[in-house]
């Protein structure tokens, strides 16, 4: 019988820090989408588990990435949020830097010989996209994205996401670990019981659960007559969810922002770009996410509690969660 990870797996600081080491400074993970990086000089600097990255447009249209962090004294090359950034200029004490990272001036320093530029360049991080997904890596020495993705693309070949189009963006805070609510992304025990509406429009005799492939899962499951909910659900570790129908998807990231506390960012992409259609499909997966934050957040007050330590995971139903937590023990033992 398998048994799930301990609670304390799931309110540990020390082990949050672990996960920081082993797991988001050495994977690819999804961090905005190609359409904030357009055109050259659009950015995106938002917080990754801890870092705070930059990602930006250099003048000949390449995707470029830095830790968002002045050599200087930690200030900030860019507020966190995408727009335009003319330049690369601190904005604590107004440092200027190349689009290549590199140090082009030290704002009345005052120094009587000048600074070694080589010393004191913005951090690189890698950047590739794949399709409208754009990734980031901390880890220098790690295979390319394409490697990493596995069969993933050919997996999601059958359905036409190049002729959906990016419509909108929702986020919201939710008080558990992370790992809370990738565990339950990842298994449909709990749709009949939490998701009246979701339940209505699935036949859920059909849903299933499969690993293709180590590096990500899948969901699948036909719809109820009339119903256009059906499609495919897709994580791949450590926090991408790909939710696929015929006209749309909507991709989440799950973002720690602590041992306690995950940020939820929903990227929503459609056929139809109506305000109309895109308000109906935020307002659906809304519920959906309700419901989730509900339960996420009651589960992670009782894990703190010290109530709970571990329980057994259904070989029908948690195959996901089976494969996830697994990934998640072999990388805080490395």
């Amino acid at each position: 019988m398998k048994i799930a990870l301990r609670a304390e797996n799931y309110r540990d600081p020390f082990g949050y820090e672990q996960e920081r080491r082993n797991i988001w400074s050495r994977e690819w993970v999804m961090f905005c989408t190609t359409a904030e990086l357009s055109k050259p000089g659009d950015y995106y600097a938002a917080d990754l588990a801890g870092w705070n990255l930059l990602l930006t447009v250099n003048p000949q249209g390449e995707i470029i990435g830095f830790h968002n962090v002045c050599p200087h004294r930690a200030g900030v090359i860019a507020w966190p949020g995408n727009g335009t950034l003319g330049n690369l200029v601190c904005r604590y004490h107004g440092w200027a830097f190349a689009w290549d990272g590199s140090l082009k001036s030290a704002r009345d320093f005052g120094n009587e010989e000048p600074l070694c530029a080589e010393d004191f360049e913005l951090k690189k991080i890698s950047v590739q996209a794949w399709g409208p997904f754009v990734f980031v890596c901390l880890d220098p020495n790690a295979a390319p994205l394409l490697e990493s993705l596995g069969g993933l693309p050919e997996r999601i070949s059958q359905y036409p996401i190049e002729t959906f189009t990016y419509a909108q963006r929702v986020q919201r805070e939710i008080s558990c670990n992370w790992k809370t609510y990738v565990d339950n992304y990842l298994e449909g025990y709990h749709v009949p019981l939490l998701h009246p509406s979701l339940t209505k429009a699935l036949d859920m005799s059909t849903y299933q659960v499969s690993i293709p492939e180590p590096s990500f899962c899948l969901h699948t499951c036909d719809t109820t007559q009339g119903s256009a909910s059906g499609g495919a659900w897709l994580f791949r570790y450590p926090n991408l969810a790909l939710n696929i129908y015929a006209d749309g998807m909507n991709v989440e990231r799950i973002i720690p922002l602590g041992y306690d506390q995950t940020m939820i960012i929903y990227d929503y992409f459609s056929v139809d770009t109506s305000a109309e259609s895109i308000a109906r499909m935020v307002d659906l997966s809304n519920v959906v996410l309700d419901e989730d934050q509900l339960i996420c957040e009651a589960v992670q007050r009782n894990l703190n509690s010290g109530v709970y330590e571990a329980g057994p995971l259904s070989p029908r139903h948690e195959i996901g969660l089976m494969w996830f937590q697994r990934k998640i023990a072999e990388a805080i033992s490395l």
